[in-house]
């Protein structure tokens, strides 16, 4: 199967595993599955079978096994060093002919056999996120004027005029998750002010509320994401925490596999414009 991988540590410094012949050749990856997962279990005192106490996935283990080969190996080699450093972060991307995606985590091992006559070597990178991510991201939008340039322009012939937007008299918007059950991003901008915003699951019935007024100008960006979970405002360029604006009985939002719709409510909605961004998640590759 053909692939490419490539590492990239936190300055943007690039290794290309994949490159060519002479370069790194990879022979095995490990981690390219679901992580395992710990289940917990306790007796039940004298009866049969057992209960269940807790279940949750472990982290990943990225193990990376290859050769080097040809001409200047050693300078190959001090390469691979400037760039995976044992304790330090470093990005993964995997690509194949049906997925391109990432995982990040940080070095645990980076040994390189330097005395036999076939160099090998052996990367081990733990992830603290269990899930691989597509490089592209989704996006849901909301606004009551859409935008809806068209061409060509009025003619003696085509008199018809141009449109430059279209009044939005929906609020529903969808969005589809190719990937795992995982959170998203939204963000609200107020165009004037606003008062509590309410996101709705159109098929649960969860929401997600903001109580209070956003003023014009205001931009509040909310994660929803497990272990990211974050509510800020960004007004006039200071960033501040409002996660106590949440109301009692929200819901951190997940978008669940394949197609998912979601609808606002609140006083000023025509004032707001809204983004969904989403970025698929898989357990395995």
């Amino acid at each position: 199967m053909f692939f490419s991988l490539i590492l990239e540590n936190a300055t943007g410094d690039q290794i290309n595993m994949t490159a060519t012949a002479n370069q790194y050749m990879v022979s095995q990856i490990e981690g390219l599955s679901p992580p395992p997962g710990t289940i917990s279990t306790s007796s039940y005192a004298g009866m049969d079978g057992s209960y269940l106490n807790n279940a949750f996935i472990e982290k990943r283990n990225v193990v990376i096994h290859f050769e080097m080969r040809g001409v200047g190996v050693e300078a190959r080699r001090h390469q691979l060093y400037k760039v995976v450093k044992p304790s330090r972060y470093v990005k993964v991307y995997y690509k194949t002919v049906g997925i391109d995606v990432f995982t990040e985590g940080y070095v645990e091992t980076c040994e390189v056999s330097n005395f036999e006559q076939l160099v090998t070597g052996q990367i081990s990178i733990l992830c603290p996120d269990i899930y691989w991510y597509s490089t592209e991201s989704v996006m849901a939008y909301y606004s009551q004027i859409t935008g809806a340039f068209t061409f060509p322009f009025p003619t003696e012939s085509n008199p018809e005029p141009f449109v430059l937007g279209k009044f939005n008299t929906q609020n529903i918007m969808a969005i589809i998750n190719d990937g795992d059950e995982i959170g998203f991003t939204l963000q609200i901008e107020a165009l004037a002010d606003v008062r509590s915003p309410t996101l709705y699951n159109a098929d649960t019935d969860e929401y997600l509320q903001i109580t209070g007024d956003i003023l014009a100008g205001d931009i509040i960006t909310v994660t929803t994401k497990t272990g990211h979970k974050t509510v800020t405002l960004d007004r006039g360029g200071v960033k501040t925490n409002i996660i106590n604006r949440l109301v009692s009985g929200s819901t951190w939002l997940t978008l669940r596999a394949g197609k998912n719709r979601f609808y606002l409510r609140g006083t000023g909605l025509q004032n707001l414009k809204v983004t969904i961004v989403h970025t698929n998640a898989y357990l395995g590759v």
